[in-house]
């Protein structure tokens, strides 16, 4: 099996080799693509990597990106299937304390035998996803190609099927999150290298004009916690469920609000409940219109009652 390494790292952002095609794909051949996370650092090797350390940016590392790919025999208007096998995550990923409590900040997060790891003593199981792939397109910021979608859909044991609008495709993927909350609230999962296994092929083709997920593997049990908020926008509605999320979280958890708020952001999935709002009004705007929103978090969210240690990598939770 053929894999396409994050190294050897580029010499510099003027490296020639930069936006080079990293290789071209059979239809139907399988592969391991490596992903760069966050903001391409090197924590292990500075020697800190805390649970909620505060990012220092360093020089990144100028890591190979995760494409692009060219697929043999695709053509413009060829619907591609991509199906992912595996995610591996990497030790450690990046995330954002944000939200309605805090401002923006980037945190670090250890990942060890399955497991997130928040300040203080908090653990998650993972949750891989992939938050961009792509065929390249002709036109910025359409999503008919794919792009940075941010769906946790995009998981193993789903395939994506999308049109190409360049001959031989041009596969791209990255931003991959060990974790991450439907809606990605604060911006960001839990941001991190990985290894993703795919399998490229053709796809049957759908009547759509956007990418179209299969998604066959449940990931987690249904167990969990789930607040509600109701409000005139998407917003409001999303803010007084997280506020009530974070106050079930620290009551039940015994812990801060602040931490339970880096909890509910980076983890918490944001789903719709009443979503229509203005839409079924046939025009005539009303004062009274409105969407709901529910927040969940997993019950598998547990603290351990000792802090995270950096050289337990292989330590069981």
């Amino acid at each position: 099996m053929r894999r396409f390494n994050r190294t050897p790292c580029y010499t510099g952002p003027d490296d020639p080799a930069r936006g080079e095609v990293r290789g071209t794909l059979q239809l139907g051949e399988t592969v391991v693509v490596e992903t760069v996370g966050g903001h391409d650092q090197d924590y292990e090797a500075i020697g800190k990597c805390l649970p909620g350390d505060v990012m220092e940016v360093h020089p990144p590392r100028y890591s190979r990106p995760g494409g692009p790919f060219l697929i043999e025999g695709i053509r413009a208007g060829d619907w591609v299937a991509i199906e992912i096998l595996a995610i591996d995550p990497g030790p450690y990923g990046f995330y954002r304390n944000g939200g309605p409590f805090w401002g923006s900040m980037r945190l670090v997060a250890p990942v060890r035998a399955g497991w997130v790891h928040f300040p203080p003593d908090f653990v998650v199981p993972v949750r891989p996803m992939i938050g961009v792939i792509q065929l390249e397109s002709v036109a910025a910021f359409e999503i008919d190609h794919g792009g940075n979608m941010d769906f946790n859909s995009v998981q193993p044991g789903s395939t994506v099927h999308l049109r190409a609008q360049k001959d031989g495709g041009r596969l791209s993927l990255g931003d991959v999150h060990a974790r991450m909350g439907d809606g990605e609230m604060t911006g960001t999962g839990v941001e991190i290298d990985s290894a993703v296994t795919l399998r490229v092929g053709r796809s049957p083709g759908f009547p759509c004009g956007s990418p179209v997920v299969e998604k066959t593997r449940l990931v987690e049990a249904d167990d969990e916690y789930l607040t509600s908020g109701q409000g005139a926008t998407w917003e409001e509605a999303a803010r007084i469920a997280w506020f009530d999320m974070v106050s079930l979280i620290a009551d039940r958890y015994q812990t801060t609000v602040e931490y339970a708020n880096l909890i509910v952001g980076t983890i918490g999935d944001f789903r719709p409940g009443y979503a229509a709002g203005m839409l079924n009004q046939r025009g005539r705007p009303s004062a009274s219109a409105y969407v709901t929103c529910q927040v969940a978090v997993t019950k598998a969210l547990r603290r351990t009652g000792h802090p995270y240690q950096p050289d337990a990598q292989g330590a069981s939770v």
